[in-house]
């Protein structure tokens, strides 16, 4: 007979894993003397080593107890298919969080100085954005029921891949008076292939869009559209309805924004 260190060597295991197996009436020495000295059978290495590859397969210690006092074969199957959906579930949560992290490195973090309230033309790409239904009464209380709907269904995951967000209003004009009230929508920048649910998918244009950062409250976001109106209307620039509110910065501090914001029009040619 082997004594618990020279079998637990033998089978790969620790002598600790042994006495616990004894403790849950899982598997049992093969002889306990008085002084509590457990020994074993070499013909028990086989038992044991079944037992193992069941709890590395995930098994718990009452399924593999279930299982040895049932000799059907269905029933090991049934607990193995319900360990096999468990592990399919797993790699593809495993695949999703690659894809955001993968995402989220492959952005450009070159950031150039943020200068508040003096407005600028710049040259945007064209981007495929998710967006969540249209606001109606523009309250704090909508925004946060709107965001966490939208983000509920998009995949909260998709907050940590640094792709673009912000938001979509209607605003002709940049008119500052309206915008209190003016209906909007969240957005989220996508890829091609980023499985939207029933969510529509929005496209911003390629092109000139002229801009102003500014901070991502009520008042400064309304004296930064009267900027950027004096500014279009001193450099004769004519603009879409469409104003685009960008997050430049991954953290949300309010009204599902960060900070600061990016408020953007694009150019009529």
């Amino acid at each position: 007979m082997l004594t618990i260190k020279k079998f637990a060597d033998l089978s790969g295991t620790t002598r600790r894993t042994l006495i616990f197996y004894d403790q849950k009436d899982l598997f049992k020495p093969k002889k306990v003397l008085d002084n509590g000295y457990r020994y074993y059978d070499y013909d028990q290495l086989y038992e044991v080593t079944f037992i193992l590859e069941l709890r590395r397969l995930g098994l718990s210690i009452s399924e593999i107890k279930s299982l040895n006092q049932n000799s059907n074969g269905d029933s090991l199957n049934d607990n193995l298919k319900n360990i096999l959906d468990q592990i399919n579930q797993r790699m593809d949560n495993l695949t999703i969080l690659k894809e955001t992290l993968n995402t989220r490195f492959d952005q450009d973090d070159n950031q150039e100085p943020i200068s508040k309230n003096h407005p600028f033309i710049e040259s945007c790409k064209s981007g495929l954005f998710c967006r969540s239904r249209q606001s109606v009464a523009c309250t704090e209380e909508e925004i946060a029921e709107i965001y966490a709907d939208f983000y509920s269904q998009l995949g909260k995951l998709k907050l940590v891949n640094k792709q673009d967000s912000g938001f979509l209003t209607q605003l002709p004009k940049s008119d500052a008076n309206l915008y209190p009230t003016a209906s909007f929508c969240i957005l989220k920048k996508v890829s091609a292939r980023t499985d939207t649910g029933d969510l529509p998918l929005i496209k911003k244009p390629e092109g000139k869009f002229v801009s102003v950062d500014t901070t991502n409250d009520t008042k400064n976001i309304c004296i930064s559209l009267q900027i950027l109106d004096e500014y279009i209307t001193k450099n004769n620039i004519k603009i879409t309805d469409d104003l685009w509110q960008m997050n430049l910065d991954e953290n949300f501090t309010s009204k599902a924004a960060s900070n600061l914001v990016r408020l953007q029009y694009q150019i009529q040619k």
